[in-house]
């Protein structure tokens, strides 16, 4: 006896606003586009849908190492040079 499986969808329009620089491989506007073609065809209907949350500081060590996490709550923007050294080490 076969079931069939569900797929899960997990999608935050928050993720349109972030931008991670030219050369990085996540592009936000492609993430957003599929999921308008996900809606306007309908496929939502036949998903699980989520909307996933913002991941702690704890969580993010689940699958991270403390050292990468407090990286991440350090870095931003416009201190991204004086951190050129410690970037390449992740």
């Amino acid at each position: 006896m076969s079931t069939k499986q569900r797929v899960s969808y997990f999608y935050n329009p928050d993720v349109a606003h972030f931008f991670y620089g030219p050369s990085h491989p996540m592009k936000p506007h492609r993430i957003k586009m599929a999921h308008h073609l996900i809606l306007s065809y309908g496929l939502y209907r036949k998903m699980e849908c989520y909307k996933p949350h913002p991941a702690s500081p704890g969580e993010m060590t689940q699958f991270h190492s403390d050292d990468y996490v407090s990286f991440l709550s350090r870095i931003t923007p416009d201190n991204l040079r004086q951190y050129h050294t410690p970037m390449q080490k992740f």
